[in-house]
């Protein structure tokens, strides 16, 4: 028997205004329980917006949403809490989650989450004391203490520069393989997308709307720098292209 959607959209669309432009239209997607799924398209596309409608933090004008539980949230910006160590950080993301931890139980839990992103050794350090690359592993085990099958991901790598982006894609697909989480990743780097997704969909300008995608074979960890990668990066960048310029016709 097939797995019931981790996440499915039908008919999905947003309007911030009556009389204001159609952000997204017509949005229909399912995303398997496990799955890597990369949305990718250009900036200003709606890729955000769609995540957020998925994490309920915005509602949809049209359509339905249907998520397997909660989903955690991980953002461009780390933003830690300066006055707390790494620790402390995800801690509190226990502190106010559903698992109602006594404290002794959060400290520990918190250090088997850091040592899964490999900074056990951090954990009592403050956030200016980290670099970018750890505090963005800091946000990723502060959300994956929300211990929710669902994590959404916005660009969280696009303000590091290459060597620790690819890092951390590394270790992003390793904790993906050892947490069987299901996680929507929004990026607009072609690359980073064919890197890390199972599927990648292609996002047209707005109105948004899916208008392409690609299954990828699962055949273990892929290197940014691969002829798989490299392949499939020519092949969505051309589709890409013709998106932006239908869109500046």
């Amino acid at each position: 028997m097939t797995a019931a959607p981790a996440i499915r959209l039908t008919g999905v669309g947003k309007q911030y205004a009556a009389d204001g432009p159609v952000v997204l239209d017509g949005i229909d997607l399912s995303v398997a329980p496990g799955e890597f799924a990369c949305l990718l398209g250009a900036s200003g596309c709606g890729k955000s917006t769609l995540l957020s409608l998925i994490a309920g933090l915005e509602q949809p004008s049209t359509g339905t949403i249907e998520v397997d539980g909660r989903a955690a949230v991980m953002f461009q910006e780390a933003s830690l809490l300066p006055w707390l160590s790494a620790r402390r950080n995800v801690e509190l993301a226990l502190r106010f989650g559903d698992a109602g931890l006594a404290r002794p139980a959060r400290r520990a839990r918190a250090l088997e989450l850091l040592d899964l992103v490999h900074l056990a050794d951090a954990a009592d350090k403050r956030p200016h004391e980290l670099s970018g690359g750890m505090r963005q592993r800091v946000a990723l085990a502060r959300a994956l203490a929300q211990d929710r099958s669902v994590l959404l991901m916005d660009e969280p790598f696009a303000a590091l520069d290459a060597i620790t982006r690819d890092l951390l894609h590394e270790e992003l697909e390793r904790v993906w393989r050892e947490t069987g989480r299901t996680i929507v990743f929004v990026t607009h780097n072609v690359r980073e997308a064919a890197r890390l997704g199972q599927r990648v969909l292609l996002m047209s300008s707005r109105p948004g709307r899916i208008v392409n995608e690609w299954r990828i074979a699962d055949d273990g960890p892929r290197r940014i720098e691969s002829p798989t990668v490299s392949e499939l990066s020519v092949e969505i960048t051309e589709h890409l292209r013709r998106e932006i310029r239908r869109n500046a016709a």
